[in-house]
C-alpha cells in the first residue's frame, strides 16, 4: 500500500527541520536542499519533517491568512477602504494580471507546499526499511504521517484550482492543475503540462482516499493535535467539499454520513466528536471546540506576518487596519433572510471610516494577530450535506431542511424553523446561509466559482460573469516564463 506513493528517480532526502515559508515566494519552482544522510535517522528528525510540511501550509501568504482573504473579497460581501495594492485591491476589483503579486504568490506558495509534501513522501519511502526496521516509527505512525502528507497535497491542489481554473461542472475537460507528484529539485524540472480538471480531481480524490485508508482511527473530543493536524475524520470532511465541487451528490452524502448523524441533533457518530457549537461565536474564541475541523494555529513566536493576518483585513482599528468592511448593499447583507438578532449579524462592530459608519465582522479579535485561521468547520459539512440531500433527491426532503435549520437556528434561537418546499428556492436560501455563516473564512469565492455565479458589482468594481476573462486568474507570468509546456488560461 505504501509503495504506490511515488516513483523515485534520484536519491533525495530532506534537511531536518524545514523553516517556515517566506512571505515573498516569487520563484515558480523553489530550489530545494539535498539533505544529508541523517535526515530520517531519528524519530525526532522525522517528526521535524512533518512539522516542516505543515509550516509550508501555515505561510501567511497561504492558509495563515491571505488565501482566506482573497477567497472572501472577490465577491460582493466586502468593501475595500484602503485602496492598497499590497492588501488585495486588484483581487477585490477582479482585475488581476499574470504579473500581479497575488497571482504570482498564491501559485508559488501552493506549489512550494506541494513540493514540501513530495520531498517528505520521497524521503519516507526511501528510508522506509530503516525507519521501520530500527523502530523509529511504528507501522501505524508511518502510515499516519504519509496519510497526512497525501491529504495536504490533495487540499493544496483543490485550493489551487479555485483561482486558476473554471468549475468542474462547467467542463471536466478544461485545464486544471499541473500535477507535480515528484519532488522538484531545480527549475530544470519545471517543464510540465497541465492536467484536465477531471484528471486533477482524480488525483485529489486518490490522495484523499489513500490518506483515509492509511490513517488510524481517532475517537474522542477535539484537541490541539486533532485541529492542527489532519486525521481520518478531517480527511472525510474535506472529501465532502471536493465531491460538492463536482456536483457528485451521492458521494457527498456517503462521506458526510461517516461524520454526521442520521438525525438531529447532528453530530459525528464516531471518530472526532464533531458538533455545532451552542453559540456561533464560540468557534472563534475556543479554537479546539467541537466544531473545529482544521485550523492554522498562531503563537507569539509564529505569527502570520505583516499584512497577512485575518484581523488585519477584516477587523476595525485598533485590532485591524479598517481594510474591508461589510458591503451593506450586498445581496447577503441587504437580504431579509436574517433578522438583526441573528448571532452572526451581532458579531460585528460599527466604526467610522473616512467619516462614514462601516460594519466590520468581529471573528478575529487578537492583537497581535494570534487568531487561529479557520480552514474548515463542521458547519460546512452540515451545509454540504444539506445541499447534496436536496439535489440528490430532486426535492427538499426532510433531512435537507433539518440540516439547514441546524445551522440557521443555532444563530437564531427561538426563531421559526425555515420551511422551504421549492428546490430552487431552497438552494438559493442555503447559499445565502453559507455566505452569512462563513464571512471572512474563504468560502465565498469557492461557492461563486462552483455554481457558475456572477461576481456582482460593488463600489467601483464592475460585475464579472463566467465568460469574462477575469473570472479566473491567469497562469502566472513566472510559470509561463519557466515552463514551456504550460497551457495559459487566456
Amino acid at each position: 500500500m505504501k509503495k504506490r506513493v511515488l516513483n523515485i528517480f534520484l536519491v533525495l532526502l530532506i534537511a531536518a527541520g524545514f523553516n517556515a515559508c517566506s512571505d515573498d515566494l516569487l520563484e515558480p519552482v523553489p530550489e530545494t536542499n539535498i539533505s544529508d544522510l541523517s535526515a530520517f535517522d531519528t524519530t525526532e528528525r522525522i517528526e521535524a519533517q512533518v512539522r516542516g510540511v505543515y509550516s509550508a501550509f501555515k505561510s501567511g501568504q497561504y492558509l495563515g491568512g491571505r488565501y482566506q482573504v482573497y477567497n472572501s473579497i472577490r465577491g460582493d460581501n466586502f468593501i475595500n477602504h484602503r485602496s492598497n495594492s499590497a492588501t488585495g485591491l486588484m483581487v477585490w476589483n477582479n482585475n488581476v494580471a499574470a504579473a500581479s503579486q497575488e497571482v504570482l504568490n498564491v501559485w508559488a506558495v501552493i506549489y512550494t507546499a506541494v513540493n514540501r509534501v513530495n520531498m517528505f513522501l520521497e524521503g519516507m519511502e526511501l528510508n522506509e526499511e530503516m525507519i521501520l526496521g530500527d523502530n523509529l516509527l511504528t507501522p501505524e505512525q508511518y502510515d499516519q504521517y504519509v496519510g497526512e502528507a497525501l491529504a495536504l497535497r490533495a487540499i493544496a491542489y483543490h485550493h489551487l484550482i479555485q483561482f486558476y481554473a473554471h468549475a468542474y461542472s462547467r467542463d471536466p475537460g478544461n485545464w486544471g492543475a499541473i500535477l507535480r507528484i515528484t519532488a522538484q529539485r531545480s527549475s530544470d524540472d519545471n517543464h510540465q503540462a497541465r492536467a484536465t480538471l477531471a484528471e486533477t480531481y482524480e488525483q485529489i480524490l486518490e490522495d484523499l482516499d489513500m490518506a483515509e485508508s492509511l490513517m488510524k482511527d481517532v475517537d474522542g473530543p477535539n484537541s490541539n493535535a486533532t485541529v492542527t493536524q489532519l486525521n481520518k475524520s478531517s480527511v472525510i470532511a474535506f472529501k465532502t467539499r471536493v465531491y460538492l465541487h463536482m456536483n457528485d451528490w451521492g458521494n457527498v452524502i456517503a462521506e458526510a454520513n461517516k461524520i454526521v448523524s442520521a438525525s438531529a441533533p447532528f453530530q459525528a457518530p464516531s471518530g472526532i466528536q464533531y458538533a455545532l457549537n451552542p453559540a456561533f461565536e464560540d468557534g472563534f474564541r475556543n479554537y479546539t471546540s467541537p466544531e473545529a475541523i482544521f485550523s492554522i494555529p498562531m503563537t507569539p513566536t509564529e505569527q502570520p506576518g505583516t499584512q497577512n493576518g485575518l484581523a488585519h483585513y477584516f477587523s476595525p482599528n485598533p485590532i485591524g487596519n479598517n481594510e474591508y468592511s461589510l458591503n451593506q448593499d450586498s445581496k447577503l447583507w441587504s437580504s431579509d433572510a436574517f433578522p438583526n438578532t441573528d448571532a452572526r449579524r451581532q458579531l460585528t462592530d460599527t466604526v467610522p471610516v473616512f467619516g462614514e459608519d462601516q460594519i466590520f465582522i468581529m471573528k478575529y479579535v487578537e492583537n497581535p494577530h494570534l487568531d487561529w485561521a479557520p480552514v474548515m468547520r463542521y458547519a460546512e459539512v452540515i451545509l454540504n450535506l444539506a445541499e447534496a440531500e436536496a439535489m440528490n433527491a430532486g426535492n427538499v426532503n426532510a433531512r435537507a431542511l433539518e440540516l439547514l435549520n441546524a445551522v440557521f437556528l443555532r444563530s437564531n434561537s427561538g426563531a421559526d424553523p425555515l420551511n422551504i418546499n421549492n428546490l430552487d428556492n431552497f438552494i438559493d436560501r442555503l447559499l445565502l446561509e453559507r455566505s452569512m455563516e462563513f464571512l471572512g473564512e474563504g468560502i465565498d469565492n469557492m461557492d461563486i466559482q462552483r455554481t457558475g455565479d456572477t461576481y456582482r458589482a460593488k463600489g467601483e468594481a464592475s460585475s464579472v460573469d463566467p465568460n469574462n476573462p477575469n473570472y479566473i486568474w491567469p497562469i502566472p507570468q513566472s510559470e509561463q516564463a519557466t515552463n514551456n509546456l504550460v497551457q495559459p488560461n487566456h
